[in-house]
């Protein structure tokens, strides 16, 4: 799709081949298409508004959890229900793949501030060991790491993203999933650090 740019504003960073843009419509169709996140990403998503947001991971779940992948959506500035609602208007049989167990909409901040910051990263570890016993094509985790923010944890923020590894080895895709205006209180090093860390950044515009 032509519309889906790299960024070529500096091709001094060494990341720069990594950062794609465009809107959200775009973004999303790319991704279901599976040539935008590939397994084993661990990718940085940054969604301008939440509409924009909701058409990535509705468009995706729509085209993915009928292919047999698991499709976890760690929300933040939304309620589980909305969540599930916006799905449900989008077309997707919710309650057929909550049944399923293929498809968990979570609170994000329940997960990233508990007692265990990693509870998360674990969860979706026993996701994908489930998955591949059960015969499924991966595991694909939207992840709103807006609590961070609200609880002024950025360095906490920082250690958790350094700690899971750039790349993984099997059939999961993680989606960092950041609000703009949370990603803009970071300095400049930091979102040149996270850029750099992920293996694909989205940027919505």
């Amino acid at each position: 799709m032509e519309s889906i740019k790299q960024d070529k504003s500096n091709n001094n960073h060494p990341y720069s081949d990594k950062i794609v843009h465009g809107n959200s419509l775009e973004i999303a169709e790319t991704m279901t298409e599976k040539s935008l996140i590939e397994s084993g990403s661990h990718a940085l998503l940054v969604y301008n508004d939440m509409e924009a947001f909701r058409e990535i991971y509705t468009q995706y779940s729509r085209a993915l959890l009928p292919q047999n992948e698991v499709v976890v959506i760690g929300t933040q500035y939304e309620s589980i229900n909305d969540v599930k609602n916006t799905l449900r208007l989008s077309g997707v049989d919710v309650e057929r793949y909550l049944n399923e167990g293929t498809l968990f909409v979570l609170d994000a901040q329940h997960g990233y501030q508990g007692a265990d910051t990693n509870g998360t990263w674990k969860f979706a570890l026993s996701l994908l060991s489930r998955a591949k016993k059960e015969g499924r094509q991966g595991v694909t985790w939207f992840g709103d790491p807006g609590s961070f923010f609200s609880f002024e944890k950025i360095e906490e923020l920082m250690q958790y993203e350094l700690s899971l590894p750039q790349k993984y080895k099997d059939s999961i895709k993680i989606v960092c999933s950041y609000h703009l205006r949370d990603f803009e209180k970071l300095t400049e090093a930091q979102q040149h650090t996270l850029f750099d860390h992920h293996s694909k950044s989205i940027v919505v515009e």
